[in-house]
């Protein structure tokens, strides 16, 4: 990681990942939760530990159904930062109802990252308050940036 006084974080590589919420179970939680509850609370993996870090730029929520024309359901995802023991909820961005079409984009928001960057040995995590499925109301989480 290069800085000097006043200057940004650079990364030197760039990084983007994602999780795929096409048959997810909703999490009913918002309370940290200790890495062995993660699955049973149905908080999946989106962007791994990094040895150096990772810088993230922004996390985009985009309605993929395998049916073309389904309707995103309204509900929130929740983005967890996880310090290697236990995931504390950090995020909560609303996904709003919008009906596709051939001429109507499916759901799609960009957040932009607020905070600094993870440390290394942290990760983050996202999880949903709505049970999707597949053909009705999927959703695809990206997180782009870079390894420091």
């Amino acid at each position: 990681m290069a800085t000097t006084p006043n200057s940004l974080v650079t990364a030197q590589t760039p990084y983007a990942a994602q999780a795929n919420f096409s048959a997810v179970t909703a999490c009913t939680t918002r309370a940290p939760t200790a890495t062995a509850g993660l699955a049973g609370a149905n908080i999946i993996a989106l962007a791994p530990a990094s040895t150096n870090g990772l810088r993230v730029d922004y996390i985009k929520v985009k309605g993929s159904s395998s049916s073309f024309t389904a309707a995103t359901a309204a509900q929130t995802v929740t983005i967890w930062k996880h310090d290697g023991t236990t995931a504390f909820p950090i995020m909560e961005i609303p996904v709003q109802l919008v009906t596709p079409s051939t001429t109507t984009g499916s759901f799609e928001i960009i957040v932009p990252w607020v905070g600094s960057p993870l440390p290394l040995a942290y990760s983050l995590y996202a999880s949903t308050s709505v049970t999707t499925g597949a053909s009705t109301t999927a959703f695809v989480v990206h997180v782009e940036g870079g390894l420091l």
